[in-house]
């Protein structure tokens, strides 16, 4: 399969090589033509990501907010076709790399874009397909420096009970201090890079941001942070939580499910689903969020470079 890359942009350095080692051998050759998304085809590569998947949620959150190209993204969005002319893929490479695939070839294809990418930090996706990715990516017998496998969980319909919570309030940006070092501890237990190490202003920023979206909830006890979530990504129609935390002294005592479900509750009178997920191996977590009203609706792989 030949990769041609189309009006490069200099996000990447293509390798126009690409060996495919699980296809059929009865597979015709094909070409993948890749392409740098512009700004002003936003509503065309949404309806693409319309699926019901976390990565598509993650990636249409970002174009919402953002746009197809903006240094915010952190990443380029490219869309890939085939010989025939038609859409393939479409993913965001990056510090953080997503893609959604319905056609033969595109995963290779971005698989090939993203080996010149000289600091990706996580890659993202169904099992499945993340697999297949790394095979055209790898090379030699070269491996994540981490794999984690999660279940991708979703809530699209009301809980059984719920009270507000006293306190629980948005964040504002005199909570920072307290949110980003919680964030920045489960960052770091996940991935073992601590982000106020690696780049403590561009992470500050990005949070900053986070709360200005209203998109941070806390809840404050004597002036300490008890418990926080955060909206990572938004479309008109899914919030996907990431980052719940409740502070080690008060953990056990029902203040997380009291808290998740009065935001949730909030989020369901305007979203028609909340995504989050757990890691594959904490069943005890798993069984909290299914009693929430959550369900399984996929497996991911999470792999750390």
């Amino acid at each position: 399969m030949a990769i041609v890359v189309s009006k490069l942009d200099p996000c990447f350095l293509p390798n126009l090589d690409s060996n495919i080692p699980w296809a059929s051998a009865n597979a015709k050759a094909t070409s993948s033509v890749i392409t740098p998304l512009a700004n002003g085809k936003e509503a065309s590569i949404l309806s693409v990501l319309s699926r019901p998947s976390l990565t598509n949620v993650i990636m249409s959150g970002f174009i919402h907010d953002n746009g197809l190209a903006s240094p915010l993204n952190r990443g380029c969005f490219y869309a890939c076709h085939n010989d025939q002319k038609n859409l393939t893929g479409v993913a965001l490479l990056g510090h953080t790399m997503l893609f959604e695939a319905f056609g033969e070839g595109a995963i290779e294809a971005f698989a090939g874009l993203a080996r010149q990418n000289a600091s990706p930090h996580l890659l993202m996706g169904e099992r499945t397909a993340v697999r297949q990715f790394w095979n055209s990516y790898a090379i030699g017998a070269e491996s994540p420096r981490l794999i984690h496998p999660i279940v991708f969980l979703q809530l699209s319909g009301p809980f059984k009970s719920h009270h507000s919570v006293t306190g629980l309030r948005l964040a504002t940006p005199n909570d920072l201090e307290q949110v980003v070092h919680a964030h920045a501890a489960m960052a770091f237990e996940t991935s073992g890079v601590d982000p106020l190490t690696k780049d403590a202003v561009g992470f500050r920023e990005r949070y900053l941001r986070r709360i200005g979206k209203k998109r941070v909830w806390v809840l404050m006890k004597k002036e300490r942070l008890i418990f926080k979530t955060d909206i990572t990504a938004e479309t008109p129609d899914v919030a996907y939580l990431e980052g719940v935390y409740v502070s080690p002294e008060e953990r056990g005592k029902g203040l997380g499910r009291s808290c998740l479900q009065a935001i949730g509750c909030e989020l369901l009178q305007r979203k028609k689903a909340i995504y989050l997920f757990t890691q594959n191996e904490d069943a005890r977590l798993q069984s909290f969020y299914l009693n929430l009203g959550f369900t399984i609706a996929g497996h991911y792989d999470l792999l750390y470079f």
